[in-house]
């Protein structure tokens, strides 16, 4: 379907209906890619489910999986259903077949990780990055449990829907890229993919929130002067919770595990937050490792409706790894060297202090590399009315060290950069490529009204994804409160934010 459809789904006054005209919105089309390494695919159709019940059941597959990035793959599924036929009488019968056979598809995988652990020879960071999937394919499960109860909810919001598909698809997706540090990574991740083939078969209003005092309260860590050197995790079981600090200078989490030693990049993060609508503020996230260790994660947040306020995140390679679901970020600082801000959730940051700061010799500095892996996915990084700049030892050598605002991690990556302060820090030509000619056609990377002497936009790479922002209405569909669904939720976490430009 085409873009301009899709993100009519993404207003955040848009609702899901399933019973008449005006419920042209419901989903599909991420359903197919994730049949082929089994885990989904969401999907965004013009439906309209008053005309399709006296339909042949054949015909309202094909119709459905037309609008899907795999046609054939997606009408082979759902027809492989011995009573499908019985089960089909509308769109959203095949969409809720398709999402049970995912499920399925992805409880094999499950099995399928579970006898790689047995294998002799592993090594400790396969089997890291081993466990990490078992705990990605048990999130996708949860999510694409919730997906089915959602679609019957008249009230629902269509971003909330998307949001629970992208981010099930972003957790297959994690699941893989655990495999790709080093040769013996990626033999384990072709096996693995192999034995998929082979063995294929809410929480309400926030009427209070559990604050754990970070500075010094009974519930806090342990650690002396305030920086406590752990690594924490919020499971997706501790909803509804808040890290209050004693100030950025005063409370740091630190830690320093890191891909050379042995981490995956999932599994490096000082702090991981996953249970939805957490609230930080006051609170340095940091991890150590530096610039040779390579991947090394301050803060990974999955946490849904997560926000954080006047927090630092500080690291080198992979400071702060949006991981997915939806996240805001006002009057941070956020500072280190490639690909600092990373990921594939819906994140926006207003108000934040953006830093590079100086790499190994021979590197660059990227700001973002966002991974979205389907243009259906309701993701991206959005950058607005801050300020990017560059750390005092790396302002005094910027002109080694050349800097962009991102490169694309994935396919379909999306960044937007907007009404921000750009210093001179940024190369002239603002983006770089990941690869080659890699996703240079299929990424959407946005500058829209920035300032300073790095925003510069007349010699910006000429790729077919790059735009220069003119329109405001095109601008307003990344700002919260209608990329985030802010206006359904920021209020309530007591942090400054702006809804619109």
């Amino acid at each position: 379907m085409s873009e301009e459809s899709f993100a009519g789904m993404r207003n955040s006054g848009d609702r899901i209906s399933t019973s008449k005209k005006n419920s042209k919105l419901i989903f599909f089309p991420l359903l197919t890619t994730l049949l082929l390494v089994s885990a989904t695919i969401v999907v965004a159709g013009d439906f309209d489910v008053g005309n399709v019940h006296s339909t042949p059941s054949h015909a309202v597959v094909k119709s459905t999986c037309s609008t899907t990035l795999y046609p054939e793959l997606c009408f082979s599924a759902v027809t492989a259903d011995p009573d499908f036929a019985e089960k089909v009488s509308n769109n959203i019968d095949v969409i809720k077949l398709s999402l049970n056979q995912t499920i399925r598809s992805v409880q094999n995988n499950y099995v399928v990780v579970k006898k790689f652990q047995t294998r002799k020879g592993l090594t400790n960071r396969e089997q890291i990055a081993l466990n990490d999937c078992l705990v990605t394919i048990d999130d996708t499960l949860d999510e694409l449990r919730r997906t089915i109860a959602d679609l019957d909810d008249s009230g629902r919001h269509a971003d909330d829907l998307l949001t629970l598909m992208s981010a099930a698809m972003t957790n297959q997706e994690t699941c893989l890229d655990g495999f790709s540090h080093d040769r013996a990574d990626r033999r384990v991740r072709e096996g693995l993919m192999d034995g998929e083939k082979n063995d294929g078969g809410e929480g309400g209003e926030r009427d209070s929130v559990a604050e754990v005092d970070v500075g010094g309260g009974q519930e806090a860590p342990s650690g002396d002067d305030g920086v406590y050197r752990e690594n924490v995790e919020v499971p997706k079981t501790k909803t509804y919770l808040m890290f209050v600090g004693d100030g950025r200078t005063n409370t740091i989490i630190t830690g320093s595990r890191n891909v050379v030693d042995g981490s995956t990049t999932f599994n490096s993060a000082t702090v991981a937050i996953v249970g939805e609508r957490f609230l930080g503020r006051d609170i340095t996230f940091q991890n150590t490792a530096g610039p040779s260790k390579h991947q090394a994660v301050a803060l990974r947040v999955g946490a849904d409706l997560s926000a954080f306020y006047r927090c630092d995140m500080l690291a080198y390679q992979d400071t702060l790894y949006v991981h997915s679901n939806r996240q805001f970020f006002v009057g941070c600082f956020i500072a280190g060297t490639v690909d600092f801000i990373f990921g594939n959730s819906a994140a926006v940051f207003q108000d934040c202090d953006i830093h590079a700061r100086r790499p190994n010799s021979g590197q660059k500095n990227m700001v973002t590399a966002q991974g979205r892996t389907d243009p259906n996915q309701n993701t991206g990084i959005v950058i607005q009315k801050c300020r990017i700049g560059a750390t005092q030892d790396l302002e005094a050598v910027k002109s080694s060290f050349p800097t962009y605002l991102g490169r694309p991690w994935k396919e379909y990556s999306r960044t937007v950069v907007m009404q921000s302060s750009i210093s001179d820090v940024i190369n002239p030509a603002g983006w770089f490529p990941w690869d080659g000619n890699f996703a240079l056609d299929t990424l959407y990377y946005g500058e829209y009204k920035n300032t300073g002497a790095g925003a510069d936009t007349s010699k910006r790479v000429n790729w077919k994804g790059f735009r220069v922002i003119t329109s405001a209405s095109e601008a307003q569909t990344f700002t919260p409160g209608s990329f985030i669904a802010g206006s359904s939720w920021l209020s309530s976490t007591g942090f400054p934010f702006t809804l619109g430009l």
